[in-house]
């Protein structure tokens, strides 16, 4: 099985309001609100299920927004595993104005975690091992957890012969490094992040890929959003060109990313395969509405037309 961590999930709730302008008055109907369970690790995880695989979701949820979460993910068949918190999961709000092209964010702050709770999580993660292949963590982290997190749990699932893919930025994805993942997935900006410079080249990435390598990841890859992604192992770089497709929607494509990938190496596929059908779930989002979504014919069809260049 494979099993998705999501430490700060979120209720997204978007209004959709054409000319959206403060201080007004507005009525909305059912059709203009789009509300969902949110988080990048369980984006991954729905995904992941739409993509024929069984998977458990575990994190922190609480209060009444941590409850409509799991059953969310109930009503598709998604296992779960949550450690419930004291205080309530976030709710994550967008005004969205198709006409004048914005989108206003407010955004809660989220909960504070207590070291009990995170003790408990710590317990389910262990056991969550005994019945998982690959664990994919991602997503930012509520507060009272240390910046050590991602690195803590890779250092639990190695002790454990299970592999872990790491999406996450920043502090933490460089704490997760230190533990040496199967794989992380940063996009560019998080990449250009962690280095510290401006990578305007193929070999500047492929370059400061392969110093991550060297410090014991076994592949690196990068999504590179319409020009697809570049990956980089410790036997060599690869470049895959994203198909064309008519973008609707780019929110939740580096999940979808990550959890093809996930899908095809826990179907025991070579790199080169599970790269193909990483870009191909990544693209099958930005063709959808919805978040974290792809339509199953549309993978398979933009599978068929990728092609993996060895650069290196």
């Amino acid at each position: 099985m494979i099993t998705t961590v999501t430490l700060n999930p979120a209720i997204d709730r978007a209004y959709v309001i054409n000319d959206f302008k403060p201080n007004k008055k507005y009525h909305i109907h059912v059709d203009d609100v789009k509300i969902t369970a949110g988080g990048k690790g369980l984006n991954v995880a729905r995904v992941t299920s739409i993509l024929g695989e069984k998977v458990n979701a575990t994190g922190f949820l609480g209060g009444y927004s941590g409850k409509f979460i799991e059953e969310e993910l109930e009503k598709l068949d998604i296992y779960t595993s949550f450690v419930q918190i004291n205080e309530s999961s976030r709710i994550f709000t967008a005004i969205v104005d198709p006409l004048n092209n914005t989108e206003t964010i407010v955004a809660e702050k989220g909960p504070v975690v207590t070291k009990k709770e995170l003790n408990a999580f710590v317990k389910e993660f262990i056991k969550i091992l005994k019945y998982s292949e690959i664990i994919v963590a991602a997503g930012s982290v509520p507060k009272g957890l240390p910046k050590t997190i991602y690195g803590d749990m890779v250092k639990i699932a190695k002790d454990n012969n299970v592999r872990m893919i790491i999406d996450v930025r920043g502090n933490y994805l460089e704490e997760a490094i230190k533990a040496k993942p199967f794989m992380i997935k940063p996009n560019l900006e998080e990449l250009e992040e962690l280095v510290g410079y401006k990578l305007d080249s193929d070999y500047k990435i492929i370059f400061e890929c392969k110093h991550i390598c060297k410090q014991g990841i076994d592949v690196v890859g990068i999504s590179l959003g319409d020009e697809g992604a570049i990956f980089v192992t410790k036997e060599g770089a690869y470049k895959v060109c994203a198909p064309k497709a008519a973008a609707i929607n780019s929110v939740g494509c580096g999940d979808a990313f990550v959890a093809g990938f996930a899908v095809s190496i826990y179907r025991e596929n070579n790199l080169e395969e599970a790269f193909k059908m990483a870009v191909a779930a990544g693209t099958a989002n930005v063709i959808e509405d919805r978040i974290g979504y792809v339509n199953l014919e549309w993978v398979e069809k933009f599978y068929k037309e990728i092609k993996v260049m060895r650069l290196e």
